[in-house]
């Protein structure tokens, strides 16, 4: 799996370019001129991501991490690669999104 910046707000992971645009397509209803006009393209899958603290499993949890607050919540930062790993995420899927 690959994970591709669709636009400032949200990375899709999927096999390939064309089936992250299609399932951007599908999921949001953004046409393909939309989607190609902010997408950014496949990112390193060492670029990280937040993950609530409280969805780690136990033994990450007493691990020393990068952690970040935010709204009263508790994140770790962690890599795309992780989490495909520890999701064992297989279908396509919007990876991670920034909310405003």
């Amino acid at each position: 799996m690959k994970v591709f910046k669709m636009n400032d707000y949200d990375w899709v992971c999927a096999k390939s370019e064309k089936q992250a645009k299609e399932f951007y397509k599908s999921e949001v209803g953004f046409n393909d001129e939309e989607i190609n006009e902010e997408f950014v393209g496949e990112v390193s899958l060492q670029d990280e991501m937040l993950v609530e603290v409280d969805e780690l499993p136990h033994e990450e949890k007493m691990q020393v991490q990068r952690m970040k607050k935010y709204a009263g919540t508790l994140f770790a930062y962690k890599t795309f690669e992780w989490v495909i790993n520890h999701e064992n995420i297989s279908k396509p899927c919007i990876i991670s999104s920034t909310e405003y």
